[in-house]
């Protein structure tokens, strides 16, 4: 198939699915109530929401650079306008096309080799998958699950929690292995050239390349110093991430335990593991359920909490990133398939 003709196709593929997401989503909700809900919410822990999503942003950046520091010196202000152009291409481009964009605008705006830019982000998702994880298993083990749901909810929060265990045990495992390999250049090359040789030839370099190209990723990660400042700053924008939720559905008069937050955040990054536009759809159900279908909160205002802090932590970096494209005379599409070489035939290098 072409790669026009691919391309499409995944691109209608993910909207279809955003939009069966959302009719499922909306189907069974009363608007007039979900409406009412949504004009009665309170200002102030909207304006807490955005405050974190304003701050959250700038860390993330600067984890970033942490994670590249071994690789190339990055100024905040170039790690700021990469993340908030690629996670406004997440949300603008079907397919998760912002984890390409990403370390391709880095590349286009600093000279950074864009392979190991493309592993830090590897490496970025697999620390923040450690990090909900683990906070699930706080909540799990604190006492804040729900009280008198039926017996079927109580099935599935078990097999959830046993989920989280065995994933966040695996994680854990393979985060330490590939950090001695990345620890040890000589070990792995040990462990890759046996690799190299078994795999078929046409894929085995590819393979490996990149392989090497994420090993070298986990070099922010050799010093217990660096994996101290990783986790550290994870665990606090991760925390604050909570905290939005916590404040978002307190603005709706949803009142429940901060740590019941973690819970509601693993269903919220489930839904976002679902390949739509900004985890349009996928987002929206699985926040819903997670309050509705454990906690008994009213469909109106689950709802309106699912809205809200989809709305408040996407449409900010969207509407910033989108002014960033533009100002650079480029298109999110362009970026997505121009790949992370320099400035483009139009010449223009992205920088505002």
């Amino acid at each position: 198939m072409p790669k026009a003709a691919s391309n499409a196709l995944r691109a209608a593929l993910s909207l279809g699915l955003a939009a069966l997401l959302l009719w499922l989503f909306f189907r069974s909700l009363d608007l007039a109530e979900l409406g009412r809900a949504l004009s009665g919410a309170r200002p102030a822990g909207l304006a807490v929401a955005l405050a974190i999503t304003v701050v959250n942003v700038p860390l993330r950046a600067w984890r970033w650079i942490r994670l590249l520091r071994h690789v190339e010196r990055v100024s905040l202000r170039e790690s700021f306008v990469a993340t908030t152009i690629g996670f406004a291409a997440s949300v603008l481009l079907p397919a998760r096309a912002g984890e390409i964009v990403r370390p391709a605008v880095l590349s286009r705006r600093t000279g950074l080799p864009f392979a190991p830019a493309l592993a830090s982000i590897a490496v970025e998702r697999l620390i923040d998958l450690v990090t909900v994880i683990l906070l699930f298993v706080a909540y799990a083990a604190g006492g804040w699950a729900p009280a008198g749901i039926s017996p079927e909810a109580q099935a599935r929060m078990e097999l959830l929690r046993r989920a989280a265990l065995v994933v966040g045990a695996v994680a854990l495992a393979v985060f330490a292995g590939l950090g001695l390999l990345a620890a040890r250049p000589a070990l792995a090359e040990r462990f890759l050239a046996p690799l190299e040789r078994r795999l078929p030839k046409r894929f085995a370099a590819r393979i490996v390349s990149l392989l090497r190209s994420f090993l070298g990723g986990l070099a922010a990660i050799r010093t217990g110093r660096d994996v101290a400042v990783l986790a550290a700053s994870s665990l606090v924008m991760w925390l604050l991430n909570a905290l939005q939720f916590h404040v978002v559905a307190g603005a709706f008069g949803i009142q429940l335990a901060f740590p019941i937050s973690f819970f509601v955040m693993t269903w919220a990054v489930l839904g976002l593991a679902i390949p739509t536009p900004g985890g349009v759809g996928g987002y929206h159900a699985a926040v819903a359920y997670a309050l509705t279908g454990f906690y008994a909160v009213a469909a109106a205002p689950a709802a309106a909490t699912a809205l809200a802090t989809h709305a408040i932590a996407f449409v900010p970096i969207t509407v910033a990133g989108a002014f960033l494209v533009a100002g650079s005379g480029l298109t999110f599409r362009r970026l997505a398939t121009s790949g992370p070489s320099g400035p483009d035939s139009s010449g223009s290098s992205l920088r505002p």
